[in-house]
């Protein structure tokens, strides 16, 4: 059964070594969706702001950007 979400979060990162290190400050099993390959993922939309709290308290940032001219995801 497939399901379809709307607005979910994309964790990407460059090198898969990357993955390692988020692995070692946050449960990402806790997060992921799904995997879309070895350096992206689909993040659980409702527990994007926790995975980003916890990323910030140990000293980490991620960019954070809309899909969409207006900011919102296109139709369809």
């Amino acid at each position: 059964m497939n399901t379809l979400h709307r607005n979910v979060a994309i964790l990407r990162v460059i090198d898969p070594r990357a993955l390692g290190e988020l692995r070692a400050v946050a449960d990402l099993d806790e997060h992921v969706m799904g995997w879309i390959s070895e350096t992206e993922a689909v993040i659980d939309p409702h527990s994007l702001k926790d995975l980003l709290a916890v990323l910030d308290a140990r000293g980490l940032s991620a960019l954070v950007r809309r899909a969409g001219a207006s900011g919102q995801a296109p139709e369809g």
